[in-house]
This record gives C-alpha cells, structure tokens and sequence, in this order.
C-alpha cells in the first residue's frame, strides 16, 4: 500500500493489532513495524528488547494493586506498585498481576527473590515485570510477597475489596463458609491487629501499654484500649448486637490466623510493611503456618 508520494503507507490495523497485544504507544508501534517491515511477531520482540526504561526506577511507585489467591492448601498475598492510578486499571497491568498470581501459586516460591527469578515467557519474572513497566512507562516492582500453608483440617476465606486495593486471607480451624467471609471482611474493614489477648506476647503487650499511656487522654482504659485492635473484639457486620468471638463461639470454630495487605501500606513511613513483620518494629505476634 502506498501514499500520494510513492511511499508505503502503514497499515493502521497492524498498529493496532500490536498495541493490543504490548500495550505499547503508537509511535513506539509504528516504529516497531517500520524496522521489521510488518512483522508482527519480530515486532513484538524489538519492542521487548527496546522499550526504554532509564529513569523510571527513580520515581516513587505507591499506587498499584494487591492480590490474594488460593489453591487448595496454599495460597499467596502479593503487592505489586506502579506509579499512578492510571497503570493500575490499565488491562495490560491487571492481565499481569492475574499471570503472576497463576504462575507463583503452582510452582514452590516462598519470597521476593524466589519470585522474581522463576522463568515466565522464555524470560525471568522481573524482567517480564520490567518489560511491561516500560511499555506502560511506569516504574513497575514487586513490593512484597507471602505464601501460606495450611492444614489439610483447616480452612480459607479471602476478601479483596476495590480490584485489589485491600486484600484479605483468613484461616479457621474448620470450613465454615459464612463466617469465614464475614470475619474476613470485619478485618478488611476494622483492621485489627491482634487476633484475642491470649496471642500477644509480653514485649508487645509492653509496647502497646507504652503507646496508650503516650497517647491517653482519659476517655478510656488500656482494656478498652487493646480491645479495639483485637478480631474477636469486633461487632458482627451483619449482627451487631454480637461479637465475632461470640458467633466463633456458636460455631465452635477459633481464628487460627489472619493477613491483611493494603495497598502501600507502610509506604509512607518508608518501610517495607508486611503484616506479620508489624511497622512499629514490635515483635512478631502472628505466626505463618508453613
């Protein structure tokens, strides 16, 4: 095909076609198909190996999603950041994070670095996140990663609210359907810390008596106090005349864990925050099932 000059006019649903498949821009796939005379498939690759990606690591990536997901006695919590809202409902983004969650889910990784180095798409990980960070030039990273196993007896519940911006894995002692997804949504929505009294260790215990007197105005007691920051403590969100401990007591099911991954949560403190590595510094309370 060719133009009023003589020259050769580019199909511009070949351009199109190769946006949908890289979700590149469209100077950057005209380019691509110039340089390998409408191939497709070496177009891809010439992008791949020149998307541009100086600078992008030196601006601070703190929007993003999170994601949780499950198969059968395992399941993964996993944060990926990008810079801007934008990224974060781009197709191409979201099509990463649910490749990402199918890959790791099946294959025994337990952290970031095992993460970043499994193979995917004839390439690492990480270079597969780089390569779509630079397409959508975006600074995107792998912020943090927790895998859990539980036992064959005991039972998950997940609750990911707003696409991914919080989300939430518990795990009861025994299946129970309903009250597995309330309890997960009570911690998606009061954020405890704590799952009873009973599991908080004296250095902590000290630390939060530290803080209540630091912060304590009167209006109430430390009881009070560390109530709030207790799961079992919380109002049923479909009853609240009762506690979650008094429906756990019904059923006689018990919390035996619980993670909650908000979305650059601990970012703004600059530290990198996980749930079962509290922010404050304050000792482990919560112990992974592994």
């Amino acid at each position: 095909m060719y133009n009023n000059d003589g020259g050769i006019m580019m199909d511009i649903k070949l351009v199109k076609q190769l946006r949908d498949m890289t979700g590149a821009g469209m100077l950057e796939c005209k380019k691509a198909l110039e340089v390998t005379n409408d191939n497709i498939e070496e177009a891809v690759k010439y992008l791949e190996k020149n998307t541009a990606h100086e600078s992008l690591n030196a601006r601070v990536a703190s929007k993003g999603l999170t994601r949780v997901h499950l198969n059968q006695d395992e399941a993964i919590l996993f944060e990926v950041n990008a810079e801007t809202d934008f990224a974060a409902k781009n197709p191409h983004f979201i099509e990463l994070l649910d490749q990402l969650a199918h890959r790791w889910i099946t294959q025994p990784v337990k952290n970031i670095k095992e993460a970043l180095a499994l193979n995917m798409e004839d390439k690492s990980v990480e270079e597969h996140i780089n390569y779509i960070g630079g397409l959508m030039k975006e600074h995107i990273y792998l912020r943090r990663f927790h895998r859990i196993k539980k036992q064959s007896h005991q039972s998950f519940s997940s609750y990911m609210h707003a696409q991914g911006k919080l989300s939430v894995l518990v795990i009861l002692d025994h299946p129970h359907e309903q009250l597995g997804k309330e309890t997960a949504m009570i911690i998606a929505a009061n954020q405890p810390t704590y799952i009873s009294d009973d599991k908080i260790d004296s250095d902590t215990l000290n630390y939060e008596k530290f803080m209540y007197e630091k912060n304590n105005e009167g209006f109430d007691t430390f009881d009070d106090f560390i109530n709030r920051k207790l799961l079992i403590k919380q109002s049923s969100i479909f009853n609240p005349t009762y506690t979650l401990e008094q429906l756990l007591d019904q059923a006689s099911l018990k919390v035996v864990d619980f993670y909650r991954f908000e979305l650059g949560q601990g970012i703004e403190d600059k530290l990198n925050c996980r749930l079962d590595i509290p922010c404050d510094g304050s000792k482990i309370t919560v112990t992974p099932i592994y």
